[in-house]
């Protein structure tokens, strides 16, 4: 659903000339496996094991050589646990090493306008917590 959702959008931006797109996938997703939590991990193996073939494939559209959204100008945003907080206006980039944490859903949503403005992460995966 997933994968095939965003090549739709690709397909699309290419058709209308839009080049900048945030994409959310989740911590746990392409390299960032070790940063998940082991409770999450779970959860990964498990119950959401289908969509993270998908998250995984929906990636692959924009990191993989040759993919179709490739050419576009992409940060991909993998959060940690989502929560229904108060935004706290803190969106911290985590180095390959850490672990994620939480974080407000409303402050993902400010990290991918952000990042559509421009932005140091540009055609990059990124961990956020």
């Amino acid at each position: 659903m997933l994968t095939d959702g965003t090549k739709n959008v690709i397909e699309s931006m290419k058709s209308k000339d839009l080049t900048n797109i945030a994409v959310v996938t989740s911590i746990g997703a392409g390299d960032s496996y070790e940063q998940a939590p082991l409770a999450f991990k779970l959860f990964m193996w498990t119950i959401l094991k289908d969509a993270f073939v998908d998250k995984n494939a929906q990636e692959s559209l924009f990191l993989d050589p040759a993919a179709p959204g490739g050419d576009l100008d992409f940060v991909i945003v993998r959060p940690g646990g989502l929560t229904l907080g108060q935004p706290t206006g803190q969106a911290r980039v985590l180095a390959a090493s850490e672990m994620a944490g939480s974080i407000a859903r409303a402050d993902v949503a400010s990290f991918c306008l952000e990042a559509l403005e421009g932005s140091p992460y540009a055609n990059k995966a990124v961990c956020i917590s």
